[in-house]
């Protein structure tokens, strides 16, 4: 199936029996093979952390097999379209004796229709199981304790970003802006405080010198230029958050 590239987003279907699933919902320990999914036991780790109720974990777990379930009915469709491509085969193999010319076409017809009907199902499957997905980790992000971002201007923008009405596409590309944000304003944090560790020393040099050193020039402009930087970015950002928000 993958000239309908319609395996890049899920892993091989796993050969292992369900996991047992944990009676409470609020309990500590994190269970890593809640679902066969790992792409989703990674997203459910995040869930809880994320400061959900008991009540809230349960509803979550619910919705999370739902998707499991979707998943499952995924791989079915695939073993089933890649077992009929091989009767497919047989039969064309058949086909090559002579009383094979002498059948109707619409009987040649009804396999291939039947093929591709069942191709249409998985892309339909799998678009599904995306939007799903997307879906889930907008409500692991929607957490009291969810931590997508470590700076906490970064964390308030996102904040902003899921109280509006971003399409789940919308939102995972300003995601990855926001990422793009966060690292240009770390960076830009451990310029300061290199240069906060090395002001006893700059000013040492110029004592002796008698004016600033052009080390000490240049890290200032340089610290400068990327501090304008950062606050562009964050008001590009902010602008295009908040006039989503407006639109509520």
């Amino acid at each position: 199936m993958a000239m309908y590239g319609l395996l890049d987003q899920f892993e091989k279907a796993p050969n292992y029996s369900p996991p047992k699933m944990f009676n409470d919902a609020s309990e500590e320990h994190i269970n890593k093979s809640l679902f066969k999914d790992k792409k989703l036991n990674k997203l459910w780790s995040k869930i809880e952390t994320a400061g959900f109720t008991s009540i809230e974990l349960k509803a979550l777990q619910e919705e999370f097999g739902h998707h499991q379930d979707k998943i499952d009915q995924y791989y079915s469709l695939l073993t089933d379209i890649k077992d009929s491509n091989k009767d497919q085969e047989h039969e064309n193999a058949i086909d090559n004796k002579l009383d094979r010319f002498n059948m109707l076409e619409t009987g040649e017809e009804q396999p291939k229709k039947d093929y591709l009907d069942k191709v249409n199902m998985i892309r339909d499957s799998h678009r599904d199981i995306k939007d799903g997905y997307d879906r889930l980790q907008i409500l692991a992000a929607k957490g009291p304790n969810s931590k997508e971002f470590v700076e906490p201007k970064v964390q308030g923008l996102w904040k902003i970003a899921l109280e509006t009405n971003f399409s789940p596409d919308e939102l995972e590309s300003l995601r990855i802006e926001l990422m793009h944000y966060e690292n240009r304003l770390l960076k830009l944090r451990h310029m300061q405080a290199e240069a906060a560790l090395n002001e006893e020393y700059m000013k040492d040099k110029e004592k002796m010198a008698g004016l600033k050193t052009e080390g000490l020039n240049m890290a200032e402009e340089n610290i400068k230029k990327q501090a304008r930087k950062v606050d562009k970015l964050h008001l590009d950002l902010e602008t295009k958050i908040m006039q989503k928000h407006i639109e509520l």
